[in-house]
C-alpha cells in the first residue's frame, strides 16, 4: 500500500511539473521590437511663395524684375519640429524620390519679366518666385504585445499638413495678385 501510495504521489508531482513547465505565466508578455515605424501618407506636390518678388503694379503693366538675392523657404507642419524631424525628411524624401528638407536657400540673379493682367476684384500684381515643395502626413507606430500572444502594430499619433521644400532648385516664376 505504502508503494501504492508513492507511486499515485510521484505520478501527481511529475505531472504537475509537466504541466508547470509547459504553460507560460499569464504576466510574461511578447517582447515586441520596439523601435518606431514612420508612415507618410496624403502626399501631394505644392508650390509655396518665396521671399523673391517684384514690386506691385497695376494690371496692364509689365514688370521686369533683375536682382541678385538669396531665395529661401521654410518647411511647415508640427512633424518638421523636434528630434524626430530627421527621420521624418529622410522617409518622406524616399517616398517622394526627391530630397527634402527643413530649408531651401539658393543665392542668384533672379531675371524675370511678365505682365500683371486684369482680374477681377484684383487691384494689383507683382512677380513673384515659388518653390517646388512637397505635402504630406506623418503617421508614428510601434509595435505592441498582443492578448492571444505575438505583436501588433500600434498608431502613436498622426502629424497631417507638413510641408517641405525640395532641397534642389525647382523654381516656379508667375504673378501673385492682390
Amino acid at each position: 500500500m505504502k508503494r501504492v501510495l508513492s507511486t499515485v504521489l510521484s505520478t501527481a508531482l511529475l505531472s504537475a511539473g509537466v504541466a508547470a513547465a509547459s504553460t507560460t505565466p499569464a504576466s510574461a508578455a511578447a517582447v515586441c521590437d520596439r523601435t518606431p515605424i514612420y508612415s507618410i501618407g496624403d502626399k501631394t506636390t505644392v508650390w509655396r511663395a518665396t521671399n523673391v518678388h517684384s514690386d506691385w503694379a497695376k494690371p496692364g503693366v509689365t514688370i521686369s524684375y533683375s536682382k541678385n538675392k538669396t531665395g529661401s523657404w521654410t518647411a511647415t507642419g508640427t512633424a518638421t519640429v523636434g528630434t524626430e524631424a530627421g527621420v521624418i525628411f529622410a522617409k518622406a524624401s524616399a517616398e517622394f524620390s526627391v530630397s527634402l528638407g527643413k530649408t531651401w536657400s539658393k543665392s542668384d540673379t533672379w531675371t524675370y519679366a511678365a505682365t500683371v493682367a486684369k482680374k477681377k476684384g484684383k487691384t494689383r500684381g507683382r512677380l513673384m518666385m515659388y518653390h517646388s515643395a512637397r505635402g504630406f502626413s506623418v503617421t508614428k507606430y510601434k509595435f505592441v504585445p498582443k492578448g492571444s500572444g505575438g505583436c501588433k502594430k500600434s498608431k502613436i499619433w498622426k502629424k497631417s499638413n507638413n510641408v517641405a521644400p525640395v532641397k534642389k532648385n525647382e523654381n516656379l516664376w508667375g504673378i501673385q495678385y492682390k
